[in-house]
């Protein structure tokens, strides 16, 4: 995998496990946390895990467990999130916003309320309702800081669901929901190259409530 600026590979886990591996790349007091969709691994967010980068974030991507090079484990998807805010935090991230594509999303946004001191956000992209035994549909109206939920509406059923998380965010001061035209599912809607409305919807939610 290509890295960014001062990229070096790390590794963490839940109760200070090191069974997942990741990589940090940027010098910001800002952070984001790229997670994965099914079948790929962290390498799947490289432009934009440089892109961030270049933008002025501390980044972390990391491999779900039993994704990639990290180990397998028996804890929630959902807590290999909160271990990897609570991993860029420790590098030097005071401010943290959680992006999740697919299945990456669906863990995001369930890991939002554990994880403490709050992150600044969470942005869902193509997230299902559920998945690997992880409700974030339960968990949303648990979500008390600003939340953007992006997908195309003819991609299944996941334009649906991001409305439906939007509509469940009733404790999120920010919650925004942007669903355009077309079939694209996950990380490649919001990468260069990617979809232009998902696009500037993300970088200005970064920008409002996580300025690099």
């Amino acid at each position: 995998m290509a890295s960014g600026v001062g990229a070096k590979p790390v590794h963490f886990g839940v109760d200070g496990a090191t069974n997942l591996a990741g990589l940090i790349g940027g010098k910001g007091t800002t952070g984001v946390v790229l997670a994965h969709q099914a079948e790929a691994d962290l390498c799947q967010w490289i432009l934009g895990f440089n892109e961030l980068i270049d933008k002025g974030y501390r980044v972390l991507a990391f491999d779900f467990h039993g994704h990639g090079s990290s180990e397998s484990s028996e804890v929630g998807f959902d807590e290999d999130v909160v271990a990897a805010a609570a991993t860029l935090r420790a590098d030097g991230a005071t401010s943290i916003v959680l992006v999740g594509a697919s299945m990456g999303g669906t863990f995001s946004i369930a890991a939002t309320p554990k994880i403490t001191p709050p992150v600044a956000g969470v942005v869902s992209v193509s997230a299902p309702l559920a998945y690997g035994g992880v409700s974030a549909q339960q968990e949303t109206p648990k979500i008390s800081v600003p939340a953007l939920f992006l997908a195309n509406q003819d991609d299944g059923l996941f334009g649906d669901a991001a409305k439906e998380f939007k509509a469940a965010a009733t404790a999120s001061p920010d919650a925004q929901v942007l669903v355009t035209s077309g079939a694209i599912h996950g990380v490649p809607l919001v990468i260069e190259g990617g979809d232009a409305k998902l696009r500037a919807a993300y970088f200005a939610f970064l920008a409002k409530n996580a300025p690099a």
